[in-house]
């Protein structure tokens, strides 16, 4: 026999106990009859060990059990008769606290207590010789019935006891589960939108100082003031990315701080000039006043612009002229990036940067769309209302 799992050793034990009480109690109040005694009380406590996991089959062999022994405690105490229905008790008790259903525990209450019932005539009879009367029968009844209501509603208080722990800790282990899905689902958020911060940075300007670099190589030694004006710009970019990042980092680590940039609308124009500087013919309209709007609200109309011109400058190809719209009005802000170039699919497998512009215009429950012109290069469009909330 395989040993039972650390976490089934406390019920084995206890169920180990029980059956050697009872076998005990079998051997000690039966020791006149010797082997009865012995045969009863081991064959009785071998049954109850498996009460746990087949409490009706456990029920059953004990009260076979107690019908075979009723003729060997004839001439016997009230002692050896009220093993018998210990033993019986035992069982209806297990009944009722480890079967599948309660309406199992009810029903084999009702045979114990026929049984039982059963038991005593059958011994009266055998003992005195005479079968019993009806008043006998009907005390004997009375009598199995108060045993039996006291034995029957201890196991349903047990049963109760453990169905109320057991659903107690399953609402721990569903609250438990929704807490780890919510927090990995923050955590989740939370690298999407670090990434979506880090490529729009990066991109941004390294498009810009690789273009850079590149015409300040070209001009070099036919225009050296065209070379540092360009070494200038690539300069200027990269403070200004390391600055972004900083203040990203700062952000990540100081829970408390406001992880937008308060003062983004007014940046739209600088990310236009940063573009211009890198040789892209790019023009800004603004029609309205900036609103006061949600730091994120801002940020994404900013990165929106800022991602649609990297693109341009990466994709577009030369002599590429582009036209940035962005329109405050009452309940909406609009922004609207144009360009004249090739109208190429730009979205690059696993890039981030459409569907980080995307995500940003979801977030507060906006429109986005981007691709091709029908007359010729490259359109992208959002939409974000202002009394939008963040999705939450």
């Amino acid at each position: 026999m395989s040993l039972p799992s650390p976490r089934n050793r406390p019920a084995f034990l206890v169920d180990l106990l029980v059956s050697g009480s009872v076998a005990g109690l079998a051997v000690w109040w039966w020791h006149q009859f010797r082997l009865g005694g012995l045969l009863f009380g081991g064959l009785t406590g071998l049954a109850l060990l498996g009460r746990r996991r087949r409490p009706v089959v456990v029920f059953a062999l004990v009260a076979a059990l107690t019908a075979a022994f009723v003729p060997i405690s004839v001439g016997g105490s009230a002692l050896h008769e009220g093993m018998l229905l210990v033993a019986l008790a035992v069982a209806m008790y297990s009944v009722v606290v480890h079967a599948e259903r309660l309406r199992t525990g009810a029903i084999v209450g009702v045979m114990a207590l026929l049984w039982a019932t059963v038991l005593q005539a059958c011994r009266t009879w055998l003992e005195w010789g005479a079968p019993p009367t009806f008043d006998s029968v009907g005390s004997v009844l009375l009598g199995s019935a108060g045993y039996g209501a006291v034995v029957w509603a201890a196991g349903l208080s047990v049963r109760t006891f453990w169905q109320q722990r057991k659903v107690a800790e399953e609402r721990v282990r569903t609250a438990e589960r929704e807490r780890e899905h919510v927090t990995r689902l923050a955590v989740a958020q939370e690298r999407a939108r670090i990434a979506r911060e880090l490529h729009d940075i990066v991109a941004h300007s390294l498009s810009v100082m690789i273009l850079q670099a590149n015409g300040a190589e070209y001009a070099f030694e036919h225009d050296p003031r065209r070379a540092r004006e360009a070494l200038r710009t690539i300069g200027s970019t990269g403070r200004d990315a390391l600055g972004e990042i900083k203040q990203l980092v700062q952000m990540l680590r100081d829970e408390g701080a406001d992880d937008h940039d308060p003062v983004a609308l007014d940046r739209v124009g600088a990310v236009v000039a940063r573009a211009r500087d890198a040789g892209l013919a790019v023009h800004l309209v603004v029609d309205g006043s900036p609103p006061d709007v949600p730091g994120g609200m801002a940020l994404a109309v900013y990165r929106i612009v800022q991602e649609s011109l990297t693109n341009t400058l990466k994709h577009a190809g030369p002599a590429t002229a582009a036209t940035v719209r962005v329109a405050y009005g009452p309940d909406r802000i609009e922004v609207d990036v144009t360009d004249t170039g090739a109208g190429v699919p730009r979205v690059v497998p696993g890039g981030h940067g459409l569907v980080g512009m995307r995500e940003r215009v979801s977030l507060y429950g906006g429109a986005f769309d981007a691709g091709p012109r029908l007359g010729g290069g490259w359109r992208v469009r959002a939409l974000i209302p202002l009394l939008a909330k963040a999705a939450v």
